[in-house]
């Protein structure tokens, strides 16, 4: 990003106010949309920008823009006056009071580590927000979060376990049921909303990844979530036209719990046209309709739900051939960018955050056309960090628009998924796919470290990881490798700790433990590779580059193959010291180095 534009967007972040005007103005990159109770208005969350956008429903209009902090995530009403807005970036939940067609920022409350998915229960005066960085959902207390004097001891009355990094929430109509989804690895939590006891946790089928927002049956019986399904197989042209490299799919859940057999899953790809990164779930008001955003192919799905022959076994890799054919059943409807949530408005009528094309966009579902478009500001073209963002989030980049760069590296960071590539050169090797956060610092890169120049890798990516079948410019790998620069590490609330653990941690990182051999610098990595004791066998090249432990408490698997699934595990049973350079370390020396990990 030129450093007028990337001042532009700081701006917006610590001062709470937009730039308009120029061709610096920052695009707003609306994340999440909520319509208010009465359908007279809605507000976007433009994560890019840091504001909030009130939009009028029924003259098609902006009638104010709010500053509200970094990266605005979700955004959920509490009544006509009042709403929530989740600030990943923050760590913090922005209450926003509406007066008519003015917006004033009320308060902010740190909430904790990478504030997602939004859910709120008026009934329960509760309000619940994932902490993706720290595996759990804050509960709030909606009377004390609206109080003038309230903080965050007060406000946040309570933390919930949940699986690894949750990502986004629904409540049941009801208000019985709190539905959270974990991304590493995919699974369903379902809580009693009133006594907050955990009813189940469930997996997506095995290979389910990058859930999507869940939407529950206006009966409060089923909760329908899309996702896609790593298919284990070699990344080659034969096996993503099959569909078995990458599917996406709708899984189906009873709530608040059932029998594994009572989850059922469709195929939402046809052969030689997939969908790529289903993204969120709604139901039109009377039950009969469901509509699907799909960011990578840029579209809306739309499916008549009663009618929907959920397989009972495994749904295959393809759309059935009953709804493909019968557009009663089953439509497609373009709208470009990349719309990544919608919600209803009357029978037939859907409004869509389209977050590349910095706009909401309403769609008429009895003629499945674009009727207008509130562009929400922006520059009037794109400059070379969004080209490249434009490039990672699409699909149709990808060997008949099965997946995206951000299908695997999802938002930049990492699904948490091990494909075989082939980048090592190898069959039946598959690899972590690593995050991307500081990934223009860390080179070489692959984890073999064989890519030494960045612009090629990104090249190498879209040929052979996406096989694609449109041309690769010059421009295509000049702009990706621009955007990314851009893709940095989120705060560290643990970064400047002091606390003796974390300080007798660092002494054993950089003595007897011996990691500093490999993972030195500020990156805390380094050019060469070695023999890291945890190769794969199969693998005929026996060198690593060793990953950036910059941020490693973000991910949820580790080493290469991905089989630790906790730092506990890296060190006490797959990379234990004791095999690296002979030094044993006792249960409180090992705690004391993974809290020192974690604050990196």
């Amino acid at each position: 990003m030129n450093w007028t534009g990337w001042s532009a967007v700081v701006a917006v972040c610590l001062f709470g106010f937009s730039v308009s005007g120029s061709a610096d103005e920052p695009h707003r990159s609306p994340l999440a949309l909520a319509v208010s109770p009465s359908q007279t208005v809605c507000l976007s969350a433009n994560h890019t920008a840091g504001t909030v956008i009130l939009v009028d429903l029924k003259e098609r209009r902006i009638l104010a823009e709010l500053g509200v902090g970094c990266g605005p995530t979700d955004v959920a009403w509490l009544d006509e006056s009042t709403a929530l807005v989740s600030l990943q970036n923050d760590d913090s939940i922005a209450v926003v009071k509406r007066d008519g067609a003015t917006l004033k920022l009320f308060k902010s409350v740190v909430v904790g580590n990478e504030p997602g998915g939004l859910a709120v229960s008026t009934s329960r005066r509760r309000a619940f927000v994932t902490l993706g960085g720290e595996d759990c959902v804050a509960v709030l207390d909606l009377d004390r979060l609206v109080s003038v004097n309230e903080t965050e001891d007060t406000v946040v009355v309570e933390r919930i376990a949940v699986g690894g990094i949750p990502r986004t929430l629904a409540i049941s109509p009801d208000d019985q049921w709190l539905v959270t989804c974990c991304a590493v690895p995919c699974e369903v939590f379902v809580h009693d909303v009133s006594s907050m006891k955990q009813i189940s946790a469930r997996k997506v089928f095995d290979g389910g990844f990058n859930p999507g927002v869940p939407a529950v049956t206006s009966d409060s019986q089923l909760v329908i979530l899309p996702s896609a399904v790593n298919r284990a197989f070699s990344v080659t042209a034969g096996m993503i036209d099959i569909g078995w490299v990458i599917d996406n799919r709708l899984t189906k859940l009873p709530l608040p719990d059932g029998d594994p057999s009572d989850q059922k899953q469709l195929g939402l790809d046809i052969r030689g046209k997939a969908v790529g990164d289903a993204n969120a779930v709604a139901f039109s008001p009377d039950g009969r309709k469901i509509v699907v955003t799909c960011g990578g192919t840029h579209e809306l799905l739309v499916l008549d739900f009663p009618s929907i022959p959920w397989p009972s076994g495994d749904p295959g890799d393809f759309l059935p051939e009953a709804l493909r054919k019968d557009a009663t059943r089953f439509r497609r409807i373009k709208l470009g960018g990349r719309p990544v949530d919608v919600q209803y408005v009357g029978e037939h009528q859907v409004v869509v955050a389209n977050y590349l094309s910095d706009s909401v966009q309403f769609i008429d579902l009895e003629t499945d056309q674009v009727t207008d478009t509130v562009r929400l500001g922006g520059p009037d073209e794109p400059g070379i960090i969004r080209r490249g963002e434009i490039v990672f989030y699409d699909a149709d980049r990808s060997l008949h628009s099965w997946f995206s760069c951000h299908t695997c590296h999802t938002d930049g960071h990492t699904s948490g998924q091990v494909f075989d590539t082939r980048n090592d050169r190898t069959y039946g090797t598959p690899k972590l796919i690593p995050s991307l956060r500081g990934v223009a610092e860390t080179g070489p890169w692959t984890w073999h470290g064989w890519q030494t120049d960045l612009k090629n890798a990104m090249k190498t990516s879209l040929t052979e990881s996406m096989n694609t079948e449109k041309p690769i410019t010059d421009e295509d790998v000049e702009s990706l490798a621009a955007y990314m620069e851009t893709i940095v590490h989120r705060k560290n609330p643990r970064s400047n700790s002091t606390s003796p653990n974390v300080v007798l941690g660092r002494q054993l990182f950089e003595g007897r433990a011996g990691c500093s051999k490999c993972h030195s610098g500020s990156t805390f990595t380094t050019v060469e590779t070695f023999d890291g004791a945890v190769e794969d066998p199969k693998d005929k090249n026996k060198l690593y580059n060793p990953p950036s432990l910059k941020g490693v408490s973000t991910r949820r698997r580790f080493l290469h193959t991905g089989k630790a699934k906790s730092l506990e595990q890296v060190l006490t049973k797959f990379h234990r010291p004791e095999e690296l350079v002979g030094e044993t370390l006792n249960e409180a020396e090992t705690a004391a180095l993974i809290d020192y990990l974690k604050s990196l």
